[in-house]
C-alpha cells in the first residue's frame, strides 16, 4: 500500500501544487530553450496527468494552480495577475475551463478503469474459487480451497471453521480476545474483531460463515480497513464456501442413506435367498436320507441309487451356492489374489463346459474357437468359474434341445468370448441389472434356480483380470448374448525375456 499523508485534502493540495510547480518549470525551459510561445498545453497536460492518477479534487487544485502560474509567469505583464489585453483574458478563462473539463474527464475515466479492474479481479477470484469448490469432494477439501482462495484475494492470513471441522492453520494460537471474537461471530452471525464497530484489541477480523462456521482474516498491522469492494468480494466468497460445504454435507448424507438402503436391500435379498434357495437342496437331501434310513432295507438297488444320486446332486448344488456366496464376499473385500498361468482358450472353455455337463447332462453346446488364438495369461480356476456361471445361466434359459453357443475370437488385441442362448431374452432396460447381486427378475440371473450371484461374480472375476462383461441381444432378436472381453497381458517371464 502507498504511504500517503493521513489527510486526503492535504494530499490533494500537495499534488496539485507540485504539478503546477513542475509544469511551470517545464514551460520556462520550453520557452527559453525551445522557443515555444503557446505554453497553455503544457499546463493542461499537467492537469490531465494529475487527474488520471488521483481524485477530482486534486485535478481541480492543479487546474487553478496552473491557471494562476500561467497568468503570473507567462502572460504580459509578467509577474502580476493583471491581464493587459482582452485576448489575454479570454485565453486564460478558456484555459481554466479547458483544464477543469479535461481534469474532470480524466478523473472519471480513471474511476471507471479502477472499477473495471476491481470487477475483473473479483470475477476472476470468484471463478477460481468456484472451480476449486466444484472439485471438492468433502468438507475438508472445501475448507482448504476456500482458505487458499481467500488468502490470494485479500493478502491476509486466513482461518476457516465449520462446526467441528477446521482448515489448516493454528486455531490454538489465538489469544483470549481473538477466541472470544470468533465465538461471538459464530453465535451471533456478525462481524467481530479487528475493523469491526467497537473493535477491541483483536488482531484478527472474524466474519460469520454459513452452517455455523466462522472465517478469520489477519491483515498486516499497518493495513487499513478493507474498502467496500473488498468487503463485498469477501462476503461473496464466504457465501460460495458455505454453499459448497452444505452441498458436500448433503451429498455425504445422501450417500450414507443410499448405502444404508442398499445394505438393507442386500440383507433382505440374502435372507430371502438363503431361506428359499439354500433350504431347497437341504430339504431334498434330508428327505432322501430319511427315506433311505426308514425304507432302505425294503428298496431295490435302483431306488436306493436314485435317492443317493439325489443326495449327491443336491449336495453339489448346495456347494455351488455356498461357493458363490464366498466368492462374492472375497470380491467385496478385495481379498482376491490372481495366480496367473498360461492356458489355451479352447482348454478353458472345454473345462467349463465339461464341468457343467456333470450337473446338466442334457445341456447342449456349439463351440467355435477361431484358429490361431494364442494362450492367455490368466488365473485359470477363477476364469473357468466365470465362464461356468455364464454357461449355467444360459443353459437354464435355453429351451429344451436348443444348444448354447460359445464363440471365441480375438479383436483389436482383446480376447472376446460370446455365450448366447435361445431363451426369451432380456429387455434393454434390464440388461445392466442382471450383473447386480441378488437380481431377482424372472428373466434375470436368479431364474428358476440360484440366488442371483452368478453373473455378479462373473463380472467381478473378469474385472479382476482387467476385462469387461456386457449383455447384448441375441441374433435375430431372440435370446441373449453375454460378451466377455479380456485384454492381452504378457507374463513377467515373457516381458523379461523380450528385454535387452
Amino acid at each position: 500500500m502507498h504511504d500517503f499523508p493521513p489527510s486526503p485534502l492535504l494530499r490533494d493540495l500537495t499534488l496539485g501544487l507540485l504539478a503546477a510547480a513542475a509544469s511551470t518549470a517545464l514551460a520556462w525551459c520550453a520557452q527559453r530553450w525551445l522557443g515555444l510561445t503557446d505554453l497553455s498545453t503544457v499546463f493542461i497536460v499537467a492537469v490531465v496527468l494529475v487527474a488520471s492518477r488521483t481524485r477530482t479534487l486534486a485535478a481541480v487544485v492543479a487546474a487553478i494552480a496552473c491557471f494562476l502560474s500561467y497568468d503570473f509567469f507567462f502572460l504580459a505583464p509578467r509577474f502580476t495577475f493583471y491581464i493587459h489585453a482582452r485576448q489575454g483574458v479570454a485565453t486564460v478563462v478558456l484555459f481554466l475551463a479547458a483544464a477543469l473539463v479535461a481534469g474532470r474527464l480524466a478523473s472519471r475515466l480513471r474511476a471507471q478503469v479502477l472499477a473495471l479492474r476491481a470487477t475483473n479481479a473479483h470475477t476472476t477470484a470468484l471463478q477460481s474459487l468456484g472451480r476449486a469448490l466444484a472439485s471438492a469432494a468433502d468438507i475438508d477439501a472445501v475448507l482448504a480451497a476456500g482458505r487458499e482462495a481467500l488468502a490470494q484475494a485479500t493478502g491476509a492470513e486466513v482461518l476457516l471453521r465449520i462446526g467441528d471441522r477446521a482448515s489448516e492453520g493454528d486455531w490454538g494460537s489465538l489469544d483470549a480476545v481473538d477466541r472470544a471474537a470468533a465465538d461471538v461471530a459464530t453465535c451471533e452471525s456478525r462481524s467481530t474483531g479487528r475493523f469491526a464497530e467497537g473493535a477491541s484489541r483483536a488482531a484478527w477480523a472474524f466474519r460469520p460463515l454459513g452452517s455455523g462456521g466462522v472465517a478469520g482474516l489477519r491483515h498486516a498491522p499497518s493495513a487499513q480497513a478493507p474498502g467496500a469492494e473488498q468487503s463485498r468480494l469477501v462476503e461473496a466468497m464466504l457465501d460460495a464456501i458455505a454453499q459448497a460445504a452444505l452441498r458436500t454435507r448433503l451429498v455425504a448424507e445422501l450417500e450414507q442413506s443410499h448405502v444404508a438402503n442398499e445394505t438393507e436391500r442386500l440383507r433382505s435379498a440374502l435372507l430371502s435367498s438363503v431361506s428359499h434357495d439354500l433350504r431347497s437342496p437341504l430339504a431334498a437331501i434330508i428327505g432322501a436320507a430319511s427315506s433311505l434310513d426308514h425304507y432302505g432295507a425294503s428298496m431295490d438297488a435302483a431306488d436306493r441309487h436314485s435317492l443317493l444320486e439325489t443326495v449327491r446332486i443336491e449336495g453339489e448344488r448346495l456347494d455351488r451356492y455356498i461357493q458363490n456366496l464366498l466368492d462374492m464376499t472375497r470380491l467385496g473385500h478385495g481379498a482376491l489374489t490372481l495366480r496367473r498361468d498360461w492356458i489355451g482358450v479352447d482348454e478353458l472353455i472345454g473345462s467349463a463346459v465339461l464341468r457343467l455337463r456333470r450337473y446338466q447332462p442334457e445341456a447342449r453346446f456349439t463351440i467355435a474357437v477361431a484358429p490361431g488364438i494364442a494362450p492367455v495369461w490368466v488365473h485359470p480356476a477363477l476364469l473357468e468359474q466365470a465362464l461356468f456361471n455364464v454357461l449355467e445361466n444360459a443353459a437354464a434359459f435355453s429351451p429344451a434341445g436348443e444348444p448354447v453357443s460359445v464363440d471365441a475370437d480375438e479383436r483389436d488385441g482383446r480376447l472376446r468370448i460370446d455365450i448366447g442362448d435361445r431363451g426369451p431374452g432380456i429387455p434393454e432396460a434390464e440388461r445392466r441389472r442382471i450383473f447386480d447381486m441378488f437380481y431377482s427378475v424372472e428373466r434375470g440371473d436368479r431364474g428358476r434356480n440360484g440366488i442371483g450371484l452368478g453373473l455378479a461374480i462373473c463380472q467381478g472375476l473378469v474385472g479382476a483380470h482387467g476385462g469387461s462383461v456386457e449383455a447384448l441381444p441375441g441374433a435375430g432378436g431372440s435370446g441373449t448374448v453375454i460378451r466377455i472381453e479380456l485384454p492381452r497381458v504378457a507374463s513377467p517371464e515373457s516381458s523379461a525375456g523380450d528385454g535387452p
